[in-house]
């Protein structure tokens, strides 16, 4: 076991040892490897005898009775752990394998501990096997089958919800976790190929099946469809519910030998002498038949179903029949199988399997303890404001989500390289950011209040910082908050009774609640401190970033203003819009554009606009895409920033970016912030901004100096600089 495991406590957690599956197997080779305890409900004695025996004390066995009764069961089992439950305190790492091991491992690891989950599947019964599954019962009992499945519906995603890291074992089973739980897997990890064990020996004559002998394998069609082919040569070697079914159907087929279930070197023999293997499973989880076979280099007849969708490469180790096939579909599958086409493709099945070997399994998942570490500190973040949660999936951002994003995307990595476990709470996945990192949590009504409070208090993190909304109840003491500004307590007539409720839950909640408060400017600072009587020494100033993006070369600028912010009373565009119709008096054939959602007060300002002299010559674009933005604001002559209070003003610094000068409202903050890269209006007065605007069209020099300190302002800003401002407020505590 290597040096950087000694000190963990590690415990697999499976729910029985009770036959020899793919699941037993892959959570055995953990915990050999891992040097972890392996804890089961039962075992039997032949169920991969040489792993127990390598296990030794290590293997904790709960009980040595076994009860088979299907519903009682599955109670049975859950209670065997509750009574064990005080076991589960010794362990620092725990890994559940199975699913009344998933719930075990939820409900009764420390609070401190690392939960982990190697999910085979979530519970098909409950999920995707339903209906087949209710129609086994009598129509009686149907009703109480759905009520349980009911129960085991809550009480699986209730575990999912405890666990810190979920790794799936295909991409087939981590869809099919979101589909159904809205929970999604942090990594995938295909189970372990024993490569070495599967050689190619000769060519054979015959087909293949070693696939369990039950209703989800199908093994009955591919024995119909050799009935129909007596000319060629079918083995199965494997048993199951379904066996005496198949032999009674291979009655008086010379052709089809079934082999029933062989030991290990036999079962390795015959893999090694066909000609190919056959593997038609039901939407199966990953599978490894096929992986087995492409190890002794034989290609694989399989389906377009489950995991073989993603593990068979077309045409090259193996072919895959259409889902849901009929005796058909794998007779003209098996036609195109030639002793020389199979031979053919050897090399590249051999090649493939090795991608899928237990060394590769096995880095993976140390790879996996080491990023989980418990002995490296957790920092949760909010990340639910990545994007404007008003319009989800759309990537849509106004200024708060242009920080949250910005901002997680250098602070992640460096708290990373400052070794801290990064913790990112979503309602969804979030692709920019290290999937390794992020806790999805489905999203519902009060996430914060209900989802994420629950989740802080059930797997609580070392520190906890939110760049956007509020601190939870649950968080812990060492928690940070980021306060853009308190404009709604200083100018609360430019919020709606709405926002001004809103705001001050949240601002007051993260004044109570912060060690440090976070905020983008002196000024904002200042507002923070007098506004709310905060201590000045807890309110820490991390100024905005911003990273320059190349603009396509703009070789005339058009005869157009351009503003930017939501189109709401606290922007004061009615002040920008008053300001133009004085401006048009004097110039003509401009235009002014205002990007921007609809907000607070919108009815009128649109009013304003449809009484102007000039509304022909006012555009309200709505929010508008990021390029397409930038490209608009590059064509303009002006930039207007209206606005006469903000806590700082991402639109000015996007607007020196694409070399356009700016005309802003006079105040504190922005002269603090652009010094002599804007010009300025005094503060409400549209008589003074309309002066300011005929400035720019007349004194060409003024409008190139503008552009020259604004971008070298910018060269003095980046995101990187703020990561690392916040950085510091969060570990150096």
């Amino acid at each position: 076991m290597e040096e950087r495991f000694n000190n963990l406590k590690i415990a697999v957690v499976h729910d029985h040892l009770g036959w020899s599956g793919g699941g037993e197997r892959t959570a055995m080779l953990i915990a050999l490897e891992l040097g972890a305890d392996f804890i089961t409900v039962y075992s039997a004695e032949n169920t991969y005898a040489d792993y127990q025996k390598r296990l030794g004390p290590r293997l904790k066995i709960l009980t040595s009775r076994i009860l088979d009764k299907e519903v009682i069961r599955f109670f049975w089992m859950r209670a065997i752990f509750w009574k064990n439950r005080k076991l589960f305190d010794n362990y620092d790492i725990l890994i559940g394998s199975g699913q009344a091991a998933t719930e075990a491992v939820a409900k009764y690891g420390r609070p401190d501990a690392t939960r982990i989950l190697y999910c085979h599947t979530p519970p098909r019964r409950v999920y995707d096997l339903y209906e087949t599954s209710r129609a086994r019962y009598k129509w009686f009992l149907r009703p109480l089958f759905t009520v349980f499945t009911r129960y085991w519906h809550l009480a699986y995603k209730h575990a999912l919800d405890r666990f810190d890291y979920i790794v799936a074992n295909s991409q087939n089973i981590s869809d099919r976790l979101a589909h159904y739980t809205g929970h999604l897997a942090n990594e995938i990890v295909w189970p372990p190929i024993m490569t070495e064990k599967f050689r190619w020996l000769s060519q054979g004559d015959y087909f293949l099946s070693w696939a369990r002998v039950d209703e989800h394998k199908r093994v009955e069609l591919i024995v119909e469809a050799f009935r129909r082919m007596p000319d060629k040569q079918l083995v199965v070697a494997s048993g199951g519910s379904r066996l005496e079914a198949v032999k009674k159907l291979a009655e008086n087929c010379p052709n089809i030998r079934i082999a029933g279930w062989q030991e290990e070197a036999a079962l390795f023999e015959l893999v090694g002498n066909c000609r190919a293997a056959i593997y038609i499973p039901i939407d199966e989880d990953a599978g490894m038949t096929h992986l087995e076979a492409n190890a002794a280099g034989k290609p694989v007849i399989g389906v377009e179903e489950g995991g073989l969708r993603e593990s068979i490469i077309e045409g090259e180790t193996g072919v895959k029949i259409k889902a849901d096939p009929d005796v058909d579909d794998l007779i003209a599958a098996v036609n195109k199988f030639t002793p020389e086409w199979c031979a053919a493709h050897r090399q590249i099945c051999e090649q493939h399997a090795q991608k899928f070997d237990a060394s590769v399994f096995v880095q993976k998942i140390k790879n996996i303890i080491t990023l989980n570490d418990p002995g490296k500190p957790i920092i949760g973040i909010d990340a639910s404001r990545w994007e404007d949660p008003r319009q989800p999936g759309r990537g849509s951002r106004t200024g708060v989500e242009v920080y949250v994003k910005n901002l997680l995307e250098k602070l992640v990595p460096l708290l990373a390289a400052n070794g801290w476990r990064v913790r990112l709470y979503t309602q969804k996945l979030i692709d920019e950011l290290p999937k390794e990192s992020q806790k999805v949590i489905p999203a519902g009504r009060f996430w914060t209040m209900r989802k994420l409070a629950a989740e802080l208090k059930h797997n609580p993190p070392d520190r906890f910082f939110t760049p956007a909304y509020y601190i939870p109840r649950t968080a812990p003491k060492k928690s940070y908050a980021t306060v853009h500004d308190v404009i709604f307590k200083t100018e609360p007539k430019k919020y709606s009774f709405k926002e001004r409720l809103e705001q001050g839950y949240t601002a007051k909640k993260n004044f109570a609640r912060a060690e440090k408060i976070i905020t983008v400017s002196d000024y904002s600072k200042e507002q923070i401190v007098a506004v709310c009587r905060q201590n000045p020494e807890k309110i820490v100033v991390a100024s905005m970033g911003f990273d320059r993006v190349a603009k396509p070369f703009v070789s005339r600028k058009e005869n157009l203003i351009v503003s930017i912010g939501r189109v709401e009373k606290k922007k004061s565009p009615e002040v920008l819009i008053k300001a133009f119709e004085f401006f048009c008096r004097n110039h003509t054939g401009w235009r002014l554009m205002l990007i921007g959602r609809p907000g607070f007060g919108f009815e009128k300002i649109k009013k304003l606009i449809d009484d102007s002299p000039n509304h022909g010559q006012i555009e309200l674009l709505g929010y508008m895409e990021e390029e397409k933005k930038q490209g608009l604001l590059a064509e303009a002559r002006i930039f207007v920033h209206p606005s006469d209070n903000e806590g700082s003003c991402l639109p000015l610094f996007e607007a020196w970016d694409c070399r356009t000068p700016a005309i802003i409202a006079d105040n504190r903050l922005m002269r603090g912030l652009a010094g002599a890269a804007a010009i300025y209006f005094h503060p409400g007065d549209s008589d003074d901004l309309s002066r300011q605007m005929s400035r720019l069209v007349t004194e060409t020099e003024l409008s190139r100096e503008l552009v020259r300190v604004g971008e070298a302002n910018l060269e003095k800003m980046s995101w990187e600089k703020t990561a690392q401002q916040v950085l510091q407020v969060l570990i150096d505590q």
